[in-house]
């Protein structure tokens, strides 16, 4: 996955001379350090890297002249820049769209906050295209940029970049290799029309003319062991071309192959397309030049590797770049920005484009549900006695009567996105981004006042869990750091504990609940389950436990009624029952689901029901657990938002959908219940 914290074993073929080309020069370094992407708009040069947006005088291609600076843009990944906006995605902190206008002072007009982490971007029109991910690729509507208003989810897996024409997205998938291609000519309505599989991992995307071209790595899809015996282990590298003329029907046209190389940490790669020429960005591998004038025999013309950088062990990643009259501006990810003198070069001129027409919204109506439909994205919810109190993303913190009737009671600004609430005993904790943590005071009348917050800097908070104690808070910070606060003195919260293991945090992976009353879990996407003693010390400790096993970001922990026990939710269309000690392979434990049913999600338990929220699949089932090891079937809830934990209240479910809003479900269909569970090895 990109941006994890270590690497796997490296497997590189050296950059032969007469193989790829010949070697382009740098001809300067801009000495703004490093970068993540680049784009080029008229005399303009546009970088983004390390939470600023840098803007650049190119009159002259080979000297750059900085004339102006915007930073706290969070963790930007890559910028698209349309007539004087420019669209920048941050990851957890979203997308920033910015006025660009004036060159020396960029003005950030607007914050979004996306369904996932932004990583992909492309905009046609007044529609802004963000691959979130895991999440597929979320379609935004920018006819005014100071108020970007989600449009729809087109659910692709797990996009990378993205790239919109003439109202057809192409989307680099990650995970399953695929090219993945979507009619959008209806932005509120967009579906996927062709997959095409990849011999490599999908990333950055180009259309020229009738062919699409994708950037690729990682592993081809010949692999069969995750080994590097494997021929094709690391050979997923390099370009794929075909013949979108019936974008329903692609047809492969050719691919060429960049240098063996597995190393995980900054693994994305991109391609932009000028006459008869590609460029290709494949990270560590460096920079190639493809002449592709007869398109079915592309070849090398000429490369660039960055420096190689001695604390990191390997060349300094391309995360991205842009081309000018003579030259390509490399985004030297640990180094700088680098201008490489390559005379082939000429300036990208735009293809012609029809973009999406945004219909008008037509109100729909479901008698499953009663909705709260703030303006920003419903996240989570949690109550204070019948107040539902619910983090509503950018429009802050919200406390909203639920019963007879939804009445808004009270609206609290959050200083960054309002992401996750809980709510114990008279406080209120919420987890706001970049905002950091907030704490705050119910009084008798149920009103808010701020009493503390908790900060770190330059990073997110995603997550926030108090044990029933209420001493601690458990915090998911950044992309990979699990925090624990003391809370005993709210107006001062101190950390008094950090971990940080290999993988993300993609969200919301801090189980809710505590074994034996004193354990907390987290875990981590690639290395697993770690527990956490919160309460046999002067300190939290991490107690020596690992339940090393890979189950997939959207899957999660809850704690069992017993107090011993937890279920864990995996991508096996099932779920297994661990304890602290468990050790055994996910492969070899009993797994407990319902035939035909998936079963992957953030899990949430009230008495002997089984929520399972999958906010990737918007889809909420609902399983009785009275006994544990043969669930039985209540139904399941498909979504057009992104649901995450499910709260029970009154005896009804409350899901928080994301853009869909807060559902309260008017009741659940437990007389369909199907035949009983399973239990398989």
């Amino acid at each position: 996955m990109p941006e994890s914290h270590a690497q796997d074993a490296v497997v590189k073929v050296g950059h032969s001379e007469a193989k790829f080309g010949q070697t382009l020069e740098i001809a300067k370094n801009l000495g703004i350090g490093g970068c993540m992407d680049a784009a080029v708009a008229g005399d303009r040069l546009y970088i983004v890297g390390r939470g600023k947006l840098h803007v650049l005088d190119i009159t002259e291609p080979r000297e750059p002249k900085l004339l102006g600076t915007l930073t706290n843009l969070g963790r930007p990944r890559q910028i698209e820049v349309r007539d004087d906006i420019a669209y920048v995605t941050a990851r957890e902190d979203g997308l920033f769209i910015v006025d660009v206008s004036e060159s020396a002072r960029p003005r950030l007009l607007a914050h979004y906050n996306t369904i996932e982490l932004a990583t992909g971007i492309a905009v046609s029109g007044k529609v802004a295209f963000v691959a979130c991910r895991t999440y597929g690729v979320e379609l935004i509507d920018v006819t005014d940029p100071r108020n970007p208003l989600h449009l729809s989810t087109v659910r692709t897996g797990e996009a990378q970049s993205c790239v919109a024409r003439d109202g057809i997205l192409y989307v680099g998938v990650w995970g399953s290799k695929e090219l993945v291609i979507c009619d959008v000519k209806n932005p509120r309505k967009p579906n996927i029309i062709s997959k095409t599989p990849l011999d490599g991992y999908g990333d950055g995307v180009c259309v020229r003319g009738k062919y699409c071209f994708v950037a690729t790595g990682h592993h081809s899809r010949k692999m069969r062991k995750r080994d590097e015996s494997d021929p094709a282990f690391g050979h997923g590298h390099g370009l794929e071309i075909f013949d979108v003329t019936r974008p329903d029907k692609p047809v492969f046209v050719s691919r060429i192959k960049t240098p063996r190389y597995f190393r995980i940490g900054m693994d994305m790669w991109d391609v932009i397309v000028s006459d008869d020429t590609a460029y290709l960005a494949d990270t560590y591998n460096g920079l190639f030049v493809i002449d592709i004038s007869d398109i079915g025999k592309p070849f090398f013309a000429g490369h660039r590797q960055l420096a190689y950088v001695k604390s990191r062990k390997a060349p300094s990643p391309v995360g991205g770049f842009a081309i000018g009259d003579g030259v390509i501006y490399a985004a030297g990810a640990w180094t700088d920005m680098h201008v490489i003198d390559a005379p082939m070069t000429k300036p990208l001129k735009p293809e012609p484009d029809t973009p999406p027409i945004i219909p008008p919204q037509v109100p729909t109506e479901n008698d499953r549900f009663r909705v709260y439909k703030p303006d920003g994205q419903v996240w989570a919810v949690a109550f204070a006695g019948d107040v539902a109190l619910v983090a509503c993303g950018s429009a802050g913190l919200h406390a909203v009567e639920l019963w007879p009737k939804i009445t808004k009671l009270a609206e609290y600004a959050t200083e960054g996105f309002a992401v996750d609430v809980k709510v114990r005993g008279d406080y209120v904790y919420v987890a706001e981004s970049k905002g950091g943590l907030s704490i705050w005071k119910r009084d008798l009348g149920g009103t808010l006042e701020q009493v503390g917050r908790f900060r770190v800097r330059g990073q997110s908070i995603k997550q926030v869990v108090v044990p029933p104690r209420g001493k601690l808070a458990l915090l998911d910070v950044g992309q990979a750091s699990f925090y624990v606060l003391d809370v005993t003195d709210p107006a001062n919260p101190k950390k008094v504990f950090k971990d940080i293991r290999h993988g993300l945090l993609y969200g919301y992976q801090i189980a809710e609940g505590l074994l034996d009353d004193r354990y907390a879990c987290c875990f981590w996407h690639v290395t697993g389950f770690y527990w956490y003693d919160l309460y046999s010390g002067a300190a939290p400790v991490y107690s020596g436990d690992n339940f090393r096993v890979r189950v997939g970001a959207n899957n999660g922990m809850a704690v069992l009624a017993n107090g011993k026990d937890a279920l864990v939710t995996t991508n096996h269309r099932a779920y297994v029952i661990v304890n602290r000690q468990e050790r055994q392979p996910l492969e070899e434990l009993p797994k407990y689901g319902v035939d035909g049913r998936k079963l992957s999600g953030k899990p949430s338990i009230h008495g002997n029901t089984l929520y399972v929220a999958d906010r990737f699949w918007g889809r909420v089932s609902i399983l009785d657990i009275t006994t544990v090891e043969k669930p039985k079937f209540v139904e399941e809830l498909n979504l057009e938002g992104n649901p995450c934990f499910v709260v029970e209240h009154n005896g009804l479910p409350v899901i928080p959908a994301g853009y869909q809003g807060l559902l309260v479900l008017r009741s659940t269909r437990r007389k369909t219940m199907s035949p009983g569970g399973r239990s398989s090895r």
